[in-house]
């Protein structure tokens, strides 16, 4: 425990104890980091209810320490530490990074290390970059989107260009912005998304678990960036580096992502024409799309393929190879449970006109 005088190596220890009031005890905060450890071990296990109460045990422990580091003045650093350690526990306990408690905690963070070195203020800034991203997720709100893209950009300003952690926070941020493009962003916002995505790619070995997620960010933002008027480049570089996402990806969800948005792409640069080699490509994608779903264990990702792969059968092969596909993804809707999204209805709408059709 923290006491008076000096400590073993000649510096001055923090008071235990102030007449009255209970002292901050560095043990308090190193107990609140075990019972985190412990309750990331319990989520490794899904163990949620385990693991939500030790994570609440450990906010606890935390919201003590901050609360008794700031009123006997512990640096600035060590409060940081502790509202970071605050926030993941509370993130545990809600089981959501984008709570408005971890929020809350992460602004404080952030505030108390607002006049130091990047060491503690990058990540800081990064992680209420991602929570605001995460809380998007939830509430569909464009501003949470341009909070993330404010706090991405204010920790990439305190790296150096050589910096390894560039990479990830410029993803983040291309992640962001490709976000705020689907969302009819400007031109502008698109632009920054090429931009960014593509430094980020630059600076991503081959080796990295992470390219081909990054390659797929690169080629939606590829796609939006055309479709907000950019260069008609945009939807051959971004065919490019799709196929290399979905060739390249580590995991079969990643892949089938890939090859669903390459095949979107093959179909835009197919043209109201219907270009036979366009199209042919289009089906090889949406038919590798299906089969790395499956793979996945997403029928989610597989129906919209199986949907997809019609729209092109039904340009190519005809109504009855166009018909099957339909028939498949509507299956794969119902049993997913999605029947009432909007896709799912467009896929009943071509399955029912296709199959009158075939009844005349």
């Amino acid at each position: 425990m923290a006491s008076g005088g000096s400590a073993a190596g000649g510096g001055p220890r923090l008071p235990s104890s102030l007449p009255g009031r209970p002292g901050f005890d560095p043990a308090v905060l190193a107990r609140g980091r075990l019972l985190l450890a412990l309750a990331d071990d319990a989520r490794g296990r899904d163990a949620a209810d385990e693991a939500r109460t030790l994570a609440l045990r450990a906010a606890a422990d935390f919201e003590s320490g901050v609360r008794l580091s700031g009123r006997h003045g512990a640096p600035s650093a060590v409060r940081c530490r502790a509202l970071l350690d605050l926030a993941e526990a509370r993130a545990v306990a809600a089981g959501d990074t984008g709570h408005p408690g971890v929020l809350e905690a992460l602004e404080r963070a952030v505030g108390a290390v607002r006049d130091q070195g990047p060491a503690l203020r990058v990540p800081a800034l990064r992680r209420l970059a991602e929570a605001h991203t995460a809380r998007y997720r939830h509430t569909a709100e464009s501003a949470e989107l341009v909070a993330a893209d404010g706090y991405f950009t204010q920790a990439e300003a305190l790296l150096d260009r050589d910096d390894p952690e560039r990479a990830e926070l410029l993803a983040g941020r291309g992640e962001v912005l490709v976000a705020r493009a689907e969302r009819g962003g400007e031109l502008a916002v698109a632009t920054d998304a090429v931009r960014v995505l593509r430094a980020a790619l630059a600076l991503t070995a081959d080796s990295d678990p992470h390219l081909a997620d990054r390659r797929l960010l690169f080629g939606r933002a590829l796609r939006h960036h055309h479709g907000a008027g950019g260069a008609p480049t945009d939807l051959h570089e971004a065919e490019w580096v799709l196929a290399r996402a979905a060739r390249g990806a580590r995991d079969d969800r990643t892949a089938a992502l890939a090859w669903l948005e390459r095949g979107d792409v093959l179909l835009t640069l197919a043209g109201d024409a219907g270009a036979p080699e366009w199209l042919d490509l289009a089906a090889a994608a949406y038919h590798h799309g299906v089969r790395s779903a499956e793979r996945a264990g997403e029928p989610l990702l597989a129906a919209r393929a199986h949907h997809q792969r019609g729209v092109v059968l039904e340009r190519t092969a005809g109504p009855e190879h166009a018909l099957e596909s339909y028939r498949t993804a509507w299956a794969l809707w119902q049993r997913a449970g999605a029947a009432q999204g909007p896709q799912a209805r467009s896929t009943f709408e071509r399955m029912t006109a296709l199959a009158g059709t075939g009844r005349r």
